[in-house]
């Protein structure tokens, strides 16, 4: 399969910009910050994971993270599933 650019309309139905990336990575490292405070019972550390998640939360709103994906791939806003080539 040949390499497909993140603003191509073939092979994929996510952007991939480096805002959306950084966006859902702050908000990974809140879950494992709040998960591991769970193991640990330390309800402090497990709010600011918490915190973590609802900043990077807020900052994938504020860039758009959930435009850049469509239904059936492309660049799109959806269409017919039959026609639509993988």
């Amino acid at each position: 399969m040949p390499a497909v650019s993140s603003n191509s309309g073939a092979g994929g139905g996510h952007g991939a910009s480096m805002k959306s990336w950084f966006a859902a990575t702050v908000i990974v490292i809140g879950f494992i910050v709040g998960g591991v405070a769970i193991i640990y019972w330390n309800w402090p550390i497990f709010w600011v994971g918490v915190g973590i998640v609802v900043v990077g939360s807020v900052f994938g709103a504020a860039v758009g993270i959930m435009n850049e994906v469509t239904e059936y791939g492309g660049s799109g806003g959806g269409g017919d599933p039959e026609s639509a080539s993988y």
